[in-house]
């Protein structure tokens, strides 16, 4: 069982985790910004920092730990995985629409231009509003990064590209988004600025 640190001020060294899975998510240190995503390896080096300089007495802190930035759709597929934190099924749910999402916009698939395009946006929808979310403005990339060594996002496209049947595309969209969820569940942890925490997500 790991060891939980008591600070002088009453604080703990994990004041800041949300929930630890399906994904890990953590509240930032700062109010403004973007959702961070990073490697474990680096959020394990900021909350040792973070550790100690909350001992000290301090109340800011040096650096952020490397990160993606989660911008231009990536902040909304974020903020669902979120909303979901608490029902794992939900959440691959809604990945799986991310990946939707990104065939439809992305691809180049000659299946999506065809006539079963309708029923692919007819999916899309149907799933909205189940799970009762959408991506807002000018979003153009819904599926998270991932770093190459673990995945590269060409991979994703080159499959759906493959796929000749809407059931192949289907099959192919839930098995990719489910590799890719399970990376980010085991590589990644997020921060999210405390005005994103303290809003409704």
């Amino acid at each position: 069982m790991a060891k939980i640190y008591q600070f002088e001020d009453g604080r703990k060294a994990d004041d800041n985790l949300i929930c630890r899975k399906p994904l890990e998510f953590r509240r930032g240190d700062w109010r403004q910004g973007q959702v961070l995503q990073c490697l474990r390896g680096e959020a394990e080096k900021y909350q040792a920092h973070r550790k100690q300089v909350i001992a000290d007495g301090h109340n800011h802190l040096s650096f952020i730990p490397e990160h993606f930035s989660l911008v231009n759709g990536c902040d909304y597929t974020a903020m669902g995985l979120y909303r979901f934190r608490e029902d794992e099924e939900q959440a691959r749910e809604f990945y799986r629409l991310a990946g939707l999402m990104e065939c439809v916009v992305n691809s180049t698939s000659p299946l999506l231009r065809t006539d079963l395009l309708r029923s692919i946006y007819k999916t899309i929808l149907a799933l909205r509003q189940s799970l009762n979310f959408s991506w807002k403005g000018d979003s153009s990339q819904f599926l998270l990064p991932l770093h190459p060594h673990f995945y590269h996002r060409r991979d994703f496209f080159d499959k759906i590209l493959k796929a000749d049947t809407l059931k192949t595309l289907y099959d192919t969209v839930e098995s990719e988004t489910t590799v890719q969820f399970d990376l980010l569940a085991a590589e990644y942890v997020f921060y999210l600025p405390k005005r994103m925490v303290d809003e409704p997500a």
